[in-house]
């Protein structure tokens, strides 16, 4: 009992140790972060889209001013010129010809629709000749403009000023020259300016709106997505949150007595993506871990079951013979004594197997609990040398000096049973000499426990052959005797299995799990067939050493 406590304390300790690792609140760290990156993406996204929607339109609506600027400075142009040249023309051949000036211009000429642009014309003394009717800007000229103007009268550029009231106003000035009768000659000197300006409030105006429509409609999106993006990263994590529930239930439910609440999975959502798979491995775990614990669960229970028979037998024995000493007969003491000496050593021998295995599962790279009977086709390579796979053993000549050995045991016995050898080939395999012995022995020695009595003058026939398969060592131990049920044959290589419990066999059902073990370090595999009533055939595959 104490090994079942002890084994009761342990898993309570490491299903507490479970449930405080586990978060107290449902996990929303990932789902944050997730949202945060999205949410950060989409708001830069939308910033640049806005950015570069705002710069273009307010370059756009730049040159649609500069454009009319331009138009209407080139039209005015050509107007002043036509009228100074018909100026001239007209006292050109006059006894007394006038000087040239601004103030000859016919200013109906000028007098258009302009579409909010003013026009003015001043002469050189910066005195104003003309301003167009549509509500002209106040606007004087300045050293500045006109110095502005004949430095770029080749190539004039548009540029913005500070009107009244702070009004932002978009000017052009260009020197306005005395045309030359000679046509494609150079300008004439300056005998004037014209400025043509507009103001930028509609622009301004639009652009305004614009950055009100951008941002709204943004931080519309930005929400939207956010509430989408929420959404998705809700439903693709809900395999997580089951996944995290499910292990807390279960290390809740562990920590009680029984193996706990390890049949649950997680539901698999629909599709075929990565969230699937790692359900899907999920749900693999906790299958390994409820067939391993209750695997372990089964094995505590055996072996305390197993350890208490001897211990009982021993006990009671004793305790007998503590208080009826006196008033037994010298040989009933003696079988009494004898008796509970042969529980010990079935009891050293259970601890020493129970050694064994515990080894075994440290040193081996995979722990099978419950093994099949039947395997599909391994690879044949060699497998690295570990703690049981040393070095090259000759198996044949293990096989044979065993052989020897145990016919020689049979003979000093004189035993009914036969021990053949029907084939025997060289095979060199990795491993530990006395774990393949061992792995020998244990078939050998179940076969002749399961072979049939003295009948007739004959006892039961164990054969075993040794052959190569390919790249692989085929040893097969094949015996005359009762057999197995097809109920039985998937749990034999289980530890503590018994075919048949109600007979009374010596043992501790854990020759074959040894065995099976041992094997499977090897990277070998062990399998079993049967015939109820013809007797059984047990094969060892083990790679060849190379």
């Amino acid at each position: 009992m104490s090994l079942e406590n002890n084994n009761t304390s342990l898993r309570q300790q490491q299903a507490e140790h479970l449930a405080s690792s586990l978060p107290t609140r449902r996990p929303r760290l990932l789902r944050l972060r997730l949202i945060t990156w999205y949410g950060g993406l989409v708001a830069v996204s939308l910033l640049f889209f806005g950015v570069l929607v705002f710069l273009l339109t307010s370059q756009s609506l730049s040159n649609s001013v500069d454009a009319s600027l331009r138009a209407e400075a080139g039209a005015a142009q050509a107007n002043i010129r036509a009228e100074l040249l018909r100026h001239q023309r007209l006292h050109a051949e006059s006894d007394w010809p006038t000087p040239l000036s601004l103030s000859v211009i016919d200013t109906h000429s000028l007098s258009k629709d302009t579409l909010g642009i003013t026009v003015k014309v001043f002469d050189q003394a910066h005195h104003l000749q003309y301003a167009s009717k549509n509500e002209p800007l106040s606007i004087t000229p300045t050293a500045v403009m006109y110095q502005h103007a004949l430095q770029n009268a080749g190539d004039p550029q548009p540029y913005t000023v500070s009107g009244q009231n702070k009004e932002s106003l978009r000017i052009l000035v260009e020197p306005i020259h005395k045309p030359q009768v000679a046509p494609g000659g150079q300008p004439g000197p300056v005998i004037g300016m014209l400025l043509v300006a507009r103001s930028l409030s509609p622009e301004e105006a639009t652009k305004t709106q614009l950055l009100f429509l951008l941002c709204t409609t943004g931080a519309l999106v930005l929400i939207t997505a956010l509430g989408i993006g929420w959404g998705i990263t809700t439903n693709v994590l809900h395999p997580l949150s089951d996944m995290v529930k499910t292990a807390r239930d279960i290390a809740n439910e562990s920590r009680g007595v029984h193996v706990g609440n390890l049949h649950q999975r997680v539901q698999r959502p629909k599709g075929h993506d990565e969230m699937v798979e790692v359900v899907d491995t999920f749900n693999e775990m906790l299958a390994a871990l409820e067939k391993a614990a209750t695997a372990q669960y089964r094995f505590i229970a055996d072996a305390s079951h197993e350890l208490r028979a001897p211990l009982t037998t021993i006990q009671g024995n004793l305790a007998f013979l503590q208080r009826h000493s006196d008033e037994l007969p010298a040989e009933e003491r003696k079988t009494m004594l004898l008796d509970a000496h042969s529980e010990t050593l079935r009891l050293a021998r259970l601890v020493d197997e129970l050694l064994l295995l515990a080894r075994a599962d440290v040193s081996a790279d995979t722990i099978t609990t419950s093994p099949p009977v039947e395997h599909e086709q391994k690879s044949t390579v060699a497998a690295p040398r570990g703690s049981l796979r040393e070095q090259p053993v000759e198996l044949d000549h293990s096989l044979l000096q065993l052989v020897r050995q145990l016919r020689g045991r049979l003979a000093m016995d004189q035993s009914s049973f036969q021990l053949k050898v029907s084939h025997i080939e060289p095979v060199r395999v990795y491993g530990n000499e006395e774990n393949l012995r061992r792995i020998m022995l244990i078939l050998l020695d179940n076969a002749l426990k399961y072979a049939p009595a003295k009948e007739n003058g004959h006892g039961g026939i164990i054969t075993v052959s040794l052959e190569r398969k390919g790249q692989e060592a085929l040893l097969q131990v094949r015996d005359n005797g009762i057999g197995i049920e097809p109920g039985d044959l998937p749990h034999i290589f289980e530890r503590f299995y018994r075919a048949d419990r109600a007979r009374s066999r010596e043992g501790t059902g854990l020759g074959l799990a040894i065995a099976y073990t041992l094997v499977e370090q090897l990277n070998g595999r062990i399998t079993a067939e049967s015939q109820p009533g013809e007797g059984s055939t047990f094969y060892v595959w083990l790679p060849l050493a190379v």
